[in-house]
């Protein structure tokens, strides 16, 4: 089984004063860097092996916090939605002055003006994700700290509405139903590798393909894009680094 571990880039000074980012690049605020030093202490548990930012400096300033040891691989398809004209306006006006835009907008329907079609959104980050997926045939398995078998674990960091688009495509979400993803916050997709059942009291959770590991990579490699949609699990959604640090200090 894979694991993909989505995690948001940690509060930023625009995040602070409430304005939308989109593509613009914008430094993490001291917060955000805390925040990302957060989530690391669930990331490192996991032991992922691979990971994966978007072309913005947050998504990598982010990485660098989680103390991996190694380098992550850039990505465009993991960029955030290009807002247009909204970028670096108050999120305040873009809902008093285009209110009817903005709600569509946070449903996943409306384009913000001169911005990016969400479906074209959709597209490029689900076609991002099947890549990882298919690119965890050449990884080892690690330890897993809530399964007694060893998993493909990758980690990628991306943004807040290109992460709800990349949920939503898989069919995980319905983005007019879900809050916002907060800062550096954590989501996992779990991947097995077929569509059949899955339980605890089955060996290895019902994960398990004949052949060991050579033949899993196989199959790995093997996957469509329609199969890689139809076996992705939503495991967690938006676990807030601060709930993270308070429950492992308590």
């Amino acid at each position: 089984m894979i694991r993909v571990i989505c995690v948001r880039h940690g509060e930023t000074e625009w995040n602070k004063t409430h304005r939308l980012q989109g593509q613009s690049e914008v430094a993490l605020a001291e917060s955000g860097l805390a925040q990302a030093r957060a989530a690391g202490l669930y990331v490192r548990g996991q032991h992922p092996s691979a990971g994966y930012v978007s072309p913005l400096k947050r998504t990598h300033a982010t990485f660098d916090q989680f103390g991996l040891g190694f380098a992550p691989v850039e990505l465009p398809g993991l960029i955030e939605q290009n807002l247009g004209d909204w970028e670096g306006m108050k999120t305040a006006a873009a809902k008093t002055e285009y209110a009817e835009l903005y709600k569509s907008w946070k449903k996943g329907e409306g384009t913000p003006p001169s911005g990016e079609e969400p479906s074209a959104v959709v597209e490029r980050m689900v076609k991002a994700f099947c890549g990882i997926i298919r690119g965890a045939a050449d990884l080892e398995p690690t330890p897993c700290v809530d399964t007694d078998y060893d998993l493909r674990t990758v980690v990628v960091v991306s943004h807040g509405t290109s992460t709800k688009a990349l949920l939503e495509g898989l069919g995980l979400i319905d983005r007019s139903h879900v809050i916002s993803l907060t800062a550096a916050a954590i989501s996992v997709i779990d991947v097995p590798l077929h569509g059949g059942p899955l339980s605890s009291s089955l060996p290895k959770g019902g994960v398990e393909i004949d052949g060991g590991a050579a033949a899993e990579a196989e199959v790995i490699r093997g996957l469509s894009d329609e199969q890689i949609r139809a076996y992705a699990k939503l495991r967690m959604y938006n676990l807030s680094p601060e709930v993270l640090a308070a429950v492992l200090s308590a």
